[in-house]
């Protein structure tokens, strides 16, 4: 709250120089925040004492002298003489009202302007930093919703879980299958990631007895979290294979890189 003070936001708003949307905003904050208020307060304040510290209002003693001359001067003369100077005097003071009024209007222009011109700079910042924090703030939101999505995938009773090993003799775990026999959708989670060579990629097979069905080609994903490939109706085992870009009709059996336990 403090940059958002020193920005000169109170001092545009006590002018009547924010728009609309930024003056309803302004005006929310001062709901929530009194020392927002207590500096809206003392700008206000500072301003009433300016204008009335630079007013032009003469002493009770000059202004009785000066209308005991008038009347001295309008018993003394008459006809157009007394006319002329009474319109000569007050055009005089007129004019040295009228000049005392632009020096002020002036200086208070110039003064106003400047910070005006500071102010809009720092609102400026303000603005672009509040962009980068919701911009993150979004990030930060999705990637939650993306966890919590698979947090709640794998705790779905219906949804079975089985681990893809190394096919070698390792059987190093390298990905994981969560599998919906009742609504037949099928995620991976890669657990260890192995990019394929160039020009190729995963292949997911799910067995129906003896005979594969294309599962759907991933790649290793740059994020942690899970995928969606194919639906898959029935599988007894599950197994990964490398194969040219877009995928086989056929496994090819060489290049059988993970499979779950027993296939």
């Amino acid at each position: 709250m403090k940059e958002y003070i020193e920005s000169g936001i109170v001092e545009l708003y006590a002018m009547g120089n924010l728009s609309s949307t930024e003056r309803m905003e302004f005006e929310q904050r001062l709901l929530l925040y009194p020392e927002l208020r207590a500096e809206l307060d003392r700008v206000q304040q500072a301003l009433e004492q300016y204008a009335e510290a630079h007013s032009i209002n003469p002493r009770p003693s000059t202004r009785r002298r000066l209308m005991d001359h008038v009347r001295e001067q309008q018993r003394s003369e008459s006809g157009e003489a007394q006319r002329d100077r009474s319109f000569y005097l007050t055009y005089k003071y007129l004019i040295a009202a009228s000049l005392a009024a632009l020096f002020i209007s002036t200086f208070a222009s110039w003064f106003f302007y400047s910070r005006w011109n500071d102010a809009e700079e720092r609102y400026t910042a303000v603005l672009q930093e509040k962009q980068s924090l919701s911009l993150n703030l979004n990030t930060l939101q999705a990637s939650f919703d993306k966890l919590y999505a698979d947090h709640m995938i794998g705790r779905d009773p219906d949804v079975r879980i089985l681990t893809l090993a190394m096919a070698d003799s390792s059987a190093k775990p390298m990905a994981r299958i969560y599998w919906n026999p009742r609504s037949h959708e099928t995620w991976v989670e890669v657990l260890e990631p192995m990019p394929a060579e160039n020009g190729m990629q995963y292949q997911l097979w799910a067995m129906e007895a003896d005979t594969p069905v294309n599962a759907g080609m991933f790649d290793m994903p740059e994020e942690d979290g899970m995928f969606r490939v194919k639906d898959v109706a029935i599988a007894t085992a599950w197994a990964v294979t490398v194969e040219p870009k877009g995928g086989s009709e056929r496994p090819t059996m060489e290049r059988k890189v993970m499979v779950t336990p027993g296939s």
